[in-house]
């Protein structure tokens, strides 16, 4: 989906800097006041499965080997030093006003499984070839497997000006790639009423490489609605727009390049291509050509910049590392392509894929089949195909849903189950972007029962305590690992089955103590209970029943209705009909925004009743099919009480 690949958080400090920098033992991340109490990292310890990473790999990966149901207490350890937990693709949402940042982060502590060993320090060293790390207080953690997922680290200090920029209260200098700017990115928006504003992208490897681009969107929009940008003509508006990238082109995947540079030439934004932000001097951004030898300035009066980003120092610097400074994984099984007890996906990964959490709902699963597979001493089988997500904000109430996989080559989910061309900015995309997503990533996805375009998912494929009880350690001298004797088998299943069966809920129909059982022909039985106003069959004594013995009416006296279950509707009572020109007002409401503008909403609105609003203005078929599949997403997140209940409901319907 969507998004910037998830860190687990940036801790306050005077300068925005990556949660990533705490794993560096040369850098610590400052306390804020308001920081929750974490877990002591204190003594050394060994553990079945280590994890480095509290972000949202990690979080994605410990919980559904929790759900595996195959690891006992403090079997998993999880390592990271910070103290919130950030759903950082909501910074582009703060940016353009949309969202208060503090609503999109929680404390690291109180969102981890109380399965979970956390040791809240950073990594101060990996030693594979004897299966441990040493953490920055010396303690060492022994690992019997190792997920690598601690994410990227952010360089503002390879931009000359930039750290000083940013610290500004003053300047127009922002970025989103920080809990501490991603505010000022509206504000400074907000403040600029002409002049030139410059949005930059670098070369090389960023978080969501469609979140440069969501930044200026938004801010374009905002400025046309305030009247200070004319897309038609933008040479005479009071603001001008670059977008200044590193690479040759909008987007690495050619259709949505395509279309987004289609926006870019019809809303008058000028392409500075491979234009890469070196330096910050007063008011003039400067920018290096391919080649290193020639510079380009240009002044500006708002600067919005991405931040260079790379691997962590102590990834870098570490046996994991491939040449670039990423963990060296098989693209395929995310295994590391050396150590074969050491595992990779997300930021800190080789993968060669966007870094985005979309990206981490289909290499989580398939990181954790394998590693399953390991642990039954069997070959990996599961196969990540590249996979990942941008919502692409192109402005306020529209969004792009780019999906694709390795080489550039779409995945569409809506495309490929409604027909859906998701080059095309939507409003129903929107409302996933700004609403859906948020509430989805802390209500399920760090549980580890989101599965991304496959809706909810309660757990993995089963691993059997037994596959991880009683085994023999890795061989501390060679990078050769000697697996367990005895295994049981690995269940081929991916639906996720519970450590225990659900209580079946009592139907009231056979609870009921007056009902009588009738086995049909078929097999089915048929359950039939009298009325409240019957007596009952083990009475002897008759009971009156109002319905049918009311008093009689005095003479002269009129009978009368009882009040109706369903009063009129407003205009109904009033006998005042809808207008053609209201009829014409509700068709265009819900032609703009059919999600916001609901029939029941409508229907208080005009004084009629929903099921007239859906007659007169019924909703496009793609919107009811995007609402079809909302409601089966929210139907696979039920219990296992409310799915039987459902089904007896259904099955008691389709007898009837």
């Amino acid at each position: 989906m969507l998004k910037t690949s998830l860190s687990s958080s940036m801790r306050a400090a005077s300068l925005p800097r990556s949660r990533i920098a705490g794993f560096a033992a040369t850098r610590t991340l400052a306390t804020v006041s308001d920081s929750p109490v974490q877990h002591a990292a204190s003594g050394s310890g060994s553990h079945k499965v280590v994890i480095i990473g509290g972000g949202s790999a990690g979080m994605a990966v410990s919980h559904q080997l929790i759900r595996s149901g195959g690891f006992a207490q403090d079997d998993i350890a999880i390592v990271d030093p910070s103290e919130w937990h950030h759903y950082q693709p909501g910074w582009t949402l703060v940016g353009g006003g949309l969202k208060d940042k503090r609503d999109l982060r929680r404390p690291l502590a109180s969102l981890l499984d109380p399965k979970l060993k956390h040791y809240a320090a950073a990594v101060q060293e990996f030693a594979p070839t004897q299966n441990q790390i040493t953490l920055s207080n010396g303690d060492k953690i022994a690992y019997d497997q190792l997920v690598v997922v601690p994410g990227l680290s952010i360089n503002y200090d390879t931009i000359k000006g930039l750290p000083e920029a940013l610290a500004d209260p003053s300047s127009l200098v922002s970025t989103i790639y920080g809990y501490n700017t991603c505010d000022k990115v509206f504000d400074t928006i907000s403040k600029l009423k002409s002049g030139n504003a410059i949005f930059t992208q670098p070369a090389g490897v960023i978080k969501c490489a469609g979140a440069p681009q969501k930044a200026m969107w938004l801010a374009l929009d905002h400025w046309k609605k305030a009247g200070l940008y004319n897309p038609t003509h933008s040479a005479s508006s009071p603001i001008s727009i670059d977008f200044a990238t590193g690479l040759p082109v909008m987007f690495g995947v050619p259709k949505y390049s395509e279309r987004l540079n289609e926006l870019r030439q019809q809303r008058g934004v000028n392409g500075l291509f491979e234009h890469d932000l070196v330096a910050i001097e007063g008011n003039t951004a400067v920018f290096g050509r391919p080649g290193g030898k020639e510079q380009v300035r240009k002044q500006f009066d708002l600067l919005h910049v991405t931040p260079k980003m790379g691997p962590l120092a102590v990834v870098k610097n570490s046996p994991l590392a491939d040449g670039a400074g990423f963990v060296d994984v098989d693209q395929g099984s995310t295994r590391h392509k050396r150590f074969d007890n050491v595992w990779s996906i997300g930021d800190a990964s080789s993968l060669p894929t966007s870094k985005t959490a979309a990206a981490i709902t289909a290499e989580a699963p398939v990181l954790v089949r394998n590693l399953g597979q390991a642990l039954e001493g069997k070959e990996p089988d599961a196969e990540y195909d590249g996979y990942t997500s941008c919502p692409l904000l192109t402005e306020y109430g529209k969004v792009m849903l780019a999906e694709f996989k390795y080489g550039g080559q779409p995945k569409e989910t809506f495309g490929s189950l409604f027909g859906i061309d998701q080059g095309v900015p939507r409003s129903a995309f929107y409302h996933l972007k700004k609403s859906f997503f948020p509430w989805v990533y802390y209500n399920s996805y760090v549980k580890g029962t989101w599965a991304g375009p496959k809706g909810f998912s309660f757990g993995s494929a089963p691993i059997s305590p037994a596959a991880i009880a009683g085994k023999r350690s890795f061989s501390s001298s060679s990078r050769s690992v000697t697996m367990p004797g005895s295994r049981r088998g690995f269940a081929t299943s991916s639906v996720g089955l519970r450590n225990t069966p659900a209580r079946r809920p009592r139907d009231p129909l056979d609870a009921s103590p007056d009902a009588v059982r009738h086995t049909l022909p078929s097999g089915e039985t048929f359950i039939v209970r009298p009325p409240p106003t019957a007596s009952t069959p083990r009475s002897t004594i008759y009971q009156p029943q109002p319905l049918l013995s009311a008093e009689p009416l005095a003479e002269g006296a009129e009978a009368s209705l009882p009040p109706a279950l369903r009063p009129r509707s407003r205009k109904a009572a009033s006998d005042e009909a809808i207008t053609p020109q209201q009829i014409a007002m509700i068709q265009r409401l819900r032609a703009e925004d059919p999600i916001l503008n609901t029939k029941s909403k409508l229907a208080k609105e005009f004084g009629c009743s929903p099921l007239f609003i859906s007659i007169v203005a019924p909703l496009p078929k793609e919107v009811k099919a995007a609402k079809k599949q909302q409601d089966e997403l929210k139907k696979q997140s039920w219990g296992l009480n409310k799915r039987v209940a459902r089904a007896e409901r259904e099955e008691r319907r389709l007898l009837w």
